[in-house]
């Protein structure tokens, strides 16, 4: 069902840091320029990709309908005058929400994106290097 880490090797071998800026490419959808990063972005991609079609759904869209559920919760306790369970029906809700906001996974088109993008980047990179000669038509 979810991939692990350690099936990932050029993902898993990244900082903390960097693994959250990959995962917020894929979030939006887009490629770094750096094909280290790249081939990391397009493995994280393909993990989100891979998972399970009903995983996928409810990855999707069971944060979001959480969310709503616990916002008329808080609504229906602070209308009756429980401020302190609406409170936390209130924050229950936005870390649902949150989750949909901030989760990959559901957002299938931009991990499409991603992928591309992350692809091309390293489609590019493969092209001649700096120790190769250029072809004539090519260099000017």
């Amino acid at each position: 069902m979810w991939t692990r880490e350690e099936e990932m090797e050029t993902f898993g071998a990244l900082s903390y840091g960097e693994k959250w800026r990959l995962r917020g490419f894929v979030l939006r959808g887009e490629a770094p320029d750096d094909p280290r990063l790249a081939a990391a972005t397009a493995e994280l991609a393909e993990s989100y990709q891979r998972q399970d079609r009903r995983l996928r759904g409810v990855s999707r869209w069971f944060p979001a309908v959480l969310g709503v559920a616990f916002s008329l919760f808080a609504l229906l306790r602070v209308i009756e005058g429980e401020m302190v369970p609406g409170a936390l029906y209130a924050l229950i809700a936005l870390g649902n929400l949150a989750q949909y906001a901030f989760n990959p996974a559901a957002r299938p088109k931009r991990v499409a994106r991603s992928l591309a993008a992350s692809e091309e980047v390293l489609a590019a990179s493969s092209g001649p290097t700096a120790g190769e000669a250029l072809p004539r038509a090519q260099a000017t």
